[in-house]
């Protein structure tokens, strides 16, 4: 299992960054491929003119991309994943939240690898509430158990990067580069007061009801499992969407009403089953960016 615990370049990831690779890179056709070469550091001018960014966030933005699955890794080009195809094709400027959650699930459902401050912040449901010194010093022990190398200021700046990428820094920055916020940061998913940072509950209406079942698919599919039980399910799901238990019933009763799903309730087993040929996954990603929300 790999380990990122770095390679954003100290930028967290900007709102007009994957804009501009859609719209200057892609010249917006999702289909469109890219040479490998373009993100090479003999190709950094090309890169710098073509995207209007800096040396440092060219290779800040495929970290980016990198670990928010944004590109197709098996391609021997560059293009883009079947995700983000279906994103760009049906919401090009990132306004719809599912988008971004989606995103943000990217991150989190890796089959070979681990971004490590997303994965203690949000899979260790203990870690959900820190500080930047309790963040630290578990990110520290985390690489001492595993022996991987690490410098104190690389693992700050790695949680100053996690911070901005979800909650907007008041401060009034003198680089005007530093205006430019993260598009996470329309979730309201970190809070901050007096130093504590907390993870905080979402509720149904905020996510579609889909983007749990195709959490659930993913889960079942690369697995290669043939059920879920309700339980591991919901521990499963509340390792990407913090949401209360009642909740995430009400869009599991969605799901099986709309006979997406099947719970075997007999003598208590509650195990979830799901048809994963009844769709492809680029046809559930439609299905959430389309769907309505509850209210």
């Amino acid at each position: 299992m790999k380990v990122i615990v770095s390679g954003h370049s100290s930028f967290y990831l900007r709102e007009s960054w994957i804009n501009k690779l859609f719209y200057k890179v892609f010249e917006r056709n999702v289909n469109k491929k890219i040479d490998k070469a373009f993100f090479s550091k003999v190709n950094i001018i090309k890169a710098i003119d073509t995207l209007g960014i800096g040396s440092k966030m060219v290779e800040s933005l495929k970290y980016w991309l990198d670990i928010l699955e944004i590109l197709d890794k098996n391609s021997k080009m560059i293009e883009l994943s079947e995700c983000s195809k279906i994103i760009f094709e049906l919401d090009p400027f990132l306004e719809n939240n599912n988008s971004l959650w989606l995103l943000h699930s990217n991150i989190l459902t890796k089959k070979d690898e681990i971004v490590l401050v997303w994965d203690l912040v949000f899979s260790k449901s203990s870690y959900s509430t820190f500080t930047k010194e309790s963040l630290e010093k578990r990110i520290e022990h985390f690489c001492i158990e595993n022996n991987i190398k690490f410098s104190h200021k690389t693992i700050a700046d790695t949680i100053n990067v996690f911070i901005k990428t979800y909650l907007k820094d008041n401060k009034s920055p003198s680089d005007p580069e530093e205006n430019i916020i993260s598009p996470f940061i329309k979730l309201s998913y970190l809070e901050e007061s007096k130093g504590i940072y907390k993870i905080r509950r979402i509720e149904r209406k905020e996510i579609s009801d889909y983007l749990i079942y195709y959490l659930l698919y993913k889960k079942i599919k690369t697995r290669g499992l043939s059920s879920l039980t309700i339980s591991e399910a919901y521990d499963e799901v509340n390792k990407i969407f913090k949401m209360n238990y009642l909740e995430f019933e009400k869009i599991l009763q969605f799901l099986e009403n709309e006979k997406e799903i099947h719970i075997d309730r007999a003598v208590g087993l509650e195990n979830i089953t799901l048809n994963t040929k009844k769709y492809k996954e680029k046809d559930i990603i439609k299905k959430i960016l389309e769907s309505e929300f509850v209210e």
